[in-house]
């Protein structure tokens, strides 16, 4: 397999390990940078307030302000416009962005998810046990989201009609409530992000199910670090030092999801510590540990995989062109293979 990497030079130049963080200029102020996180403050994005906590964005030259999303769709065009430098958002959303808005240019420089999350979530009670199953029921989704943009594909790839579910549509925020509730059969999303919702709706874990998009051969990467055009082009130095030091975060917090959570806690007193460590918990787990990624650690894709996805991301989004890997992922921000490396 091929893997997009960077240079040997731009590798020897740019690929400092810990703790010799990259700077981002030589002035004494720090560069200021607005983050745009794609969830709210919670176990999926602790990695960047115990880099923040443990000082690594001091030291590399860098005032981040990290602010809570609404998903990646509002990640991906807070940095698309420019309103942002950066933030973590999903691949795909991402191209589609950029497919759709030429001159936005934002590239994914650090891939987090290995394993997409896209899914139906389903109760045992339904009796949907496999893709065939969801043939006359009701499905609750948002329409924003990914997971139910990209089931055309992913019923194209199940070999059920698309025309034969049923749909319930609604906004996020009462997606989970809806299949607790007993107006759907099933929902689409992010596995986690339903499964915690599920969990505060009174659901008993044993009893929530996932068919995931991957299981059916739509092999799509997920979240990762994406940068702005203006950021990445203008302002390479901090754009290195934001990627150096948010990698060396998520490998500490893979190390020590404990540690993550009590940084983000810090910053965010009323989060609920032990359900969003279980959060981070089944990130570490079921995104970012693969095989992929224990072999070529953190941050870097397979340009094989990644242009196939693309080609099921421009047929579920009816892009005119399929993107090519270059035009979404940027593999020259990458920093050294040991502060990508996961944990044993």
């Amino acid at each position: 397999m091929t893997n997009l990497t960077m240079s040997r030079r731009g590798f020897i130049t740019t690929a400092i390990a810990a703790p010799l963080v990259l700077k981002a200029g030589s002035s004494s102020a720090a560069a200021p940078v607005k983050f745009s996180l794609a969830a709210p403050f919670d176990g999926s994005n602790a990695a960047f307030f115990l880099a923040q906590q443990n000082g690594w964005y001091k030291e590399a030259g860098l005032d981040c302000q990290f602010d809570t999303g609404a998903g990646s769709g509002e990640a991906v065009s807070r940095v698309g416009s420019g309103v942002y430098d950066a933030g973590i958002a999903d691949i795909n959303t991402m191209a589609e962005f950029n497919a759709r808005n030429a001159s936005a240019a934002i590239r994914n420089v650090y891939m987090v998810y290995f394993r997409s999350p896209l899914c139906v979530a389903t109760l045992t009670k339904s009796g949907i046990a496999k893709p065939a199953d969801l043939v006359g029921k009701t499905i609750g989704a948002a329409a924003p989201d990914g997971a139910y943009r990209l089931f055309k594909t992913y019923a194209k790839a199940v070999e059920i009609d698309p025309a034969a579910v049923k749909w319930n549509m609604v906004g996020l925020q009462l997606r989970e409530a809806v299949l607790a509730g007993g107006d759907a059969d099933a929902i689409l999303g992010f596995d986690s992000t339903m499964y915690f919702g599920l969990m505060k709706a009174g659901i008993k874990p044993g009893d929530i199910r996932f068919l995931y998009y991957s299981d059916a051969g739509l092999d799509l990467y997920g979240n990762g670090i994406i940068l702005s055009d203006k950021f990445r082009t203008q302002n390479a130095p901090a754009a290195r030092a934001l990627v150096e030091a948010s990698a060396r975060g998520w490998q500490a917090a893979a190390k020590d999801p404990k540690a993550a959570i009590a940084a983000l806690k810090a910053h965010a007193p009323l989060i609920n510590a032990d359900l969003e460590e279980q959060k981070l918990l089944w990130l570490i787990k079921n995104q970012m540990t693969t095989a992929e990624s224990r072999a070529n650690g953190l941050g870097t894709v397979d340009a094989g995989r990644l242009a196939k996805s693309l080609e099921a991301v421009a047929a579920g989004f009816g892009l005119s062109s399929v993107p090519k890997p270059d035009e979404v992922f940027d593999p020259s921000f990458l920093p050294a293979a040991a502060v990508r490396k996961l944990p044993a």
